[in-house]
């Protein structure tokens, strides 16, 4: 099929790549802010930012390794990771993927996207073009409203709109008809229609997993929203390929967003279909790979819809990478993008960065690899917990 021919061009590019990996080093920071979903609250998220250093270059990357755990370690991850030093970086490509299916997809994801970074410091070219994205679309960070009160709700829609970052909102909605009428009202009360283009995510909350829901029933609460203003649901409910197509048919103008259904990239390619939305979700943590990510992107494009990069609340360099990507793939907005409070720690730490989020559409200049340069003196003082991987032959063995 022409995505496996595609994912087989981009791996040969990176595969070919040499310069043993010296180092790989984990940073764990706990940040600490409460998220609300229909599905429960996150107060605290344990990110992870990898560094892989190759010849004199370095790669970063970040996943979330939990939330709710202030006690998580790094060790685990530590052992798994001691199979890739002192493998050349192309190398440890490969062998990133045969642990596909075995290690987390959160670690691989983020490994991959070091490498990845990597490689193009190596080769003098910017990530992008090594999967094969060549040209790009200006894209615009979606201001994300994580609350069910609606005083929050509201001051989070007039700062977004104080500065200018309001052409794309995005709420959490929580599988109750009232409470997500209010929230979306209150957001329109401070930017209209015309203005802003208004995205809710359920997180399948109209019909969590395992319960009997009807699809008429779905699609009653999803007129209701769209009469409040929404534009566009994510992930309404746990349905099946055939209930999504049906929904979107029954519910349209209300544009649908499959975000579950596309999780990992590697499989889901395979299975979609044309109407399930009009938008398709690309979700950072959860893609399993970047790689698998562009040849889904393309697939989606086959299949007509539109495309949008969503976000797991990363704070630091995954988040500029995925604006890059976004850029690439002329999605039509990129939801990860640093926060407000949240990446103070990381900006401590930039020497320099390819893409400036405080601005719609985001500023991207493309640099070799991702473009990413942290001081890691000053990250280390940043961060809470440290782990470095070396080649056996350095670890003694």
């Amino acid at each position: 099929m022409c995505y496996d021919r595609q994912r087989d061009e981009i791996l040969d590019r990176l595969y070919g790549i040499k310069g043993s990996v010296e180092s790989i080093r984990l940073y764990l920071k706990h940040i600490y802010a409460m998220k609300h979903f229909s599905f429960g609250t996150w107060s605290s998220r344990q990110h992870v930012i990898a560094a892989v250093s190759a010849g004199g270059k370095t790669g970063f990357a970040e996943c979330i390794l939990s939330v709710n755990e202030p006690k998580a370690s790094l060790k685990p991850w530590k052992k798994l990771l001691e199979d890739l030093a002192g493998l050349h970086v192309g190398d440890a490509l490969k062998a990133l993927r045969e642990h596909q299916d075995i290690w987390p997809e959160q670690l691989i994801e983020m490994t991959e996207m070091a490498l990845i970074d990597l490689c193009g410091k190596i080769s003098g070219c910017p990530a992008n073009v090594l999967l094969g994205l060549t040209e790009g679309t200006p894209v615009c960070s979606v201001h994300v409203i994580l609350s069910d009160n609606l005083e929050e709700v509201e001051e989070s829609a007039r700062w977004a709109k104080s500065q200018g970052k309001n052409q794309f909102i995005k709420v959490k909605l929580f599988g109750k008809t009232e409470l997500d009428c209010q929230v979306i009202r209150t957001v329109r009360s401070v930017c209209p229609a015309e203005e802003t283009f208004l995205i809710g995510d359920v997180n399948c909350g109209y019909r969590p997993e395992g319960e009997v829901n009807s699809l008429a029933q779905i699609e009653e609460q999803m007129k209701h929203l769209h009469q409040a203003g929404l534009d566009a649901c994510e992930d309404p409910a746990f349905l099946s390929r055939d209930e999504w197509v049906e929904l979107q048919k029954s519910v349209s103008p209300l544009e649908l967003i499959p975000d579950y259904p596309l999780r990992p990239s590697r499989c889901s390619v395979k299975e979609i279909c044309a109407g399930m939305g009009k938008i398709y979700n690309i979700h950072p943590d959860s893609a399993g790979s970047i790689v698998d990510a562009v040849v889904l992107a393309g697939r989606i494009r086959q299949l007509g819809a539109g495309l949008m990069i969503g976000d797991d609340s990363l704070a630091g360099p995954s988040a500029s990478i995925w604006q890059q990507l976004a850029y690439g793939l002329e999605a039509r907005w990129v939801e990860a993008a640093e926060k407000r409070k949240e990446s103070d720690f990381f900006y401590r730490c930039v020497r320099s960065l390819a893409t400036d989020s405080s601005h719609n559409p985001v500023k991207i200049s493309l640099k070799d690899g991702f473009g990413i340069d942290l001081d890691e003196e000053k990250l280390a003082e940043e961060t809470d917990l440290f782990e470095e991987i070396l080649p056996a032959k350095r670890r003694g063995q």
